[in-house]
């Protein structure tokens, strides 16, 4: 087995473990968690330790609940519609619910599903802390104070002091939330604002729901399994935090770094919730502290993320929030540049798919010199292992003998067995990118192609990955071989069905570039076979015709010797 058939076995295996393992471990069902219950954690656990779920200090149900007089505010821009609420903190939040109204979502349910925001809360603020005198009541009404087109202003009194927020959509998927504390009563108040944000448990392998926390150090992510046994806590300062899944983000960037960030499963069940608190503060008699916050919810969309991360301030790095692949910065960069290529495939030809197929090819000519080069020597090895099986059974019981012989035979033939290894190794970089760029790229969702009803969703019909199953038999019998027949028999069968298991659960966007690389190998492979085919029989038909053209001229010679002897002396010839 050669050292690129291993790679590819053991990345096939892990992904068909990994797919097992999701598929027979059973997902929490997403429900309405009409309360963020983890307001009352304790101010300052120790950094990264995991606890279990704190009690609410408030009870769950709410006897005034009827009472609230309910208000909702819709805000609007070409991208994105939001519902904004009065209801206090722990009942509703600020943002009520989202969908996304830009041309590719509009009609689809992927803005409310994706992020489990529908008739639910995700952006809350709230005071209620064991450090804080502040504690608005659960059941508290807010008024609200003033509204635009774009902008709500809403307010609540409590104990002599006032809470005022102030919620702007700006344009495409920016907003910005202003928070302002001020102290109308007789004495100091201290307390401590909380942002919290939340989004639903996906129940897909391939889309995994986190909440993120940008510390100094980097950039830290906690998904359900992380935090099902209990919250992980994050020291400051942190930059910036939220929550997200493969292709939409709502991230909340304070206007001074947090003092601390918390990561927990809602108490409810089915939604990860992430929280960004600011230091305590004390305010004097008649004293104001305001509070601003950038946000940013919507699709992850590279060029929004760098212009939103530019404008919120230097060093918040937002595009980490993008998943580049195993490479980090190599990946980043590669899958920039690939990114860009599919853009511009998909300005030339209107669809995503063939944009995907056109970008296959090209990297497939970019990697051919090395694939040639590896092709070239897995021949030469197969040419040589009759030899090698030859000093194999000579020397088997002398390892050192033998590591000589086979030394000597691959100086005496030319063959240099990490050649076929070097190749693989070089483009394992580009292939991970491509896998990544696609994996991540926003703009494919909801995106038709032939029969395929979204190329970030699964083959609904399972063609491509029957198709890529039998393409792979087709291939392995065309490629050469180092192993022995037993072996060669088992890979021809085994990672055709392995592969396949895997495909069947991939996004068809990722199923149409693997199958449009195993075309292109098979096209490929086919053309040098033939190539090779037809040299090698130039070369047999010349060492034909070599032996006939000597024949002609001994046959003369001869003929030339038998004149010369018949001839006598004088130039007569004898009767």
């Amino acid at each position: 087995m050669t050292f690129q058939q291993r790679i590819i076995l053991a990345l096939g295996l892990s992904a068909l473990i990994f797919v097992a393992f999701d598929w027979l471990t059973p997902k929490p069902e997403p429900t309405d968690d009409p309360a963020l219950t983890e307001a009352t954690a304790p101010a300052n656990p120790p950094t990264e330790a995991k606890a279990p779920p704190t009690t609410p200090t408030e009870p769950e149900e709410f006897p005034q609940a009827s009472q609230v007089d309910v208000v909702e505010r819709v805000l609007a821009n070409d991208l994105l519609r939001l519902t904004l609420s009065n209801r206090s903190p722990g009942r509703g939040g600020v943002l009520q619910s989202i969908e996304l109204v830009a041309p590719q979502f509009r009609g689809e349910t992927t803005g409310a599903d994706s992020l489990r925001l529908a008739g639910a809360s995700t952006l809350e603020v709230s005071f209620a802390d064991e450090a804080s005198d502040l504690k608005i009541p659960r059941n508290a009404t807010f008024e609200f104070l003033a509204e635009g087109e774009r902008f709500v202003e809403f307010g609540h009194t409590s104990d002599g002091v006032e809470v005022i927020e102030r919620f702007e959509l700006r344009d495409g998927y920016e907003a910005h939330l202003t928070v302002k504390v001020r102290n109308t009563g007789k004495r100091p108040v201290e307390h401590r604002v909380h942002v919290s944000t939340r989004v639903g448990v996906s129940d897909s392998q391939y889309d995994v729901s986190r909440g993120l926390c940008r510390t100094a150090d980097d950039l830290e992510y906690e998904d359900p399994g992380d935090v099902e046994d209990g919250p992980v806590h994050y020291a400051g300062p942190v930059g910036w935090g939220g929550v997200d899944n493969k292709y939409f983000g709502l991230y909340v960037v304070p206007g001074q770094a947090a003092s601390d960030c918390d990561i927990r499963m809602a108490e409810t069940g089915g939604y990860v919730v992430d929280r960004l608190s600011s230091p305590v503060a004390s305010l004097d008699p008649g004293a104001t502290q305001v509070y601003e916050y950038s946000i940013y919810l919507g699709a992850k969309e590279l060029e929004r993320l760098t212009a939103f991360d530019k404008a919120a301030g230097p060093g918040l790095a937002m595009n980490d929030a993008i998943d580049w692949g195993l490479f980090g910065g190599l990946s980043e960069a590669l899958g920039r540049v690939l990114l860009a290529m599919l853009r511009w495939f998909y300005g030339l030809t209107a669809s995503w798919g063939i944009a995907i197929v056109l970008l296959t090819l090209v990297v497939k000519l970019a990697t051919l010199p090395l694939t040639l080069k590896q092709m070239s020597s897995m021949k030469r090895m197969q040419q040589i292992q009759p030899e090698i099986a030859k000093i194999k059974a000579k020397y088997g019981d002398d390892r050192v003998k033998q590591g000589q012989e086979m030394q000597a035979l691959f100086a005496r033939s030319g063959v240099n067995p990490l050649a076929g290894c070097l190749p693989t190794l070089v483009q394992l970089p580009v292939w991970f990118a491509l896998y990544s760029m696609l994996s991540a790229a926003v703009e494919l969702v909801h995106q038709k192609f032939l029969w395929l009803p979204d190329l970030t969703r699964q083959d609904p019909y399972f063609v491509l990955p029957l198709a890529l199953g039998a393409l792979m038999v087709v291939q392995n019998r065309m490629m050469p071989t180092t192993m022995d027949e037993a072996q060669a028999k088992m890979m021809r069968w085994l990672m055709p069905l392995m592969f396949t298991g895997f495909m069947l659960f991939l996004p068809s966007g990722l199923a149409v570039y693997i199958f449009a690389n195993i075309v292109l190998s098979i096209v490929q492979t086919a053309v040098q076979v033939g190539v090779r085919n037809s040299g090698a029989a130039a070369a047999k038909g010349e060492a034909k015709a070599e032996p006939k053209g000597e024949a002609k001229a001994e046959a003369k010679a001869e003929a030339k010797a038998e004149a010369k002897a018949q001839t006598k002396p004088g130039g007569k010839k004898g009767r």
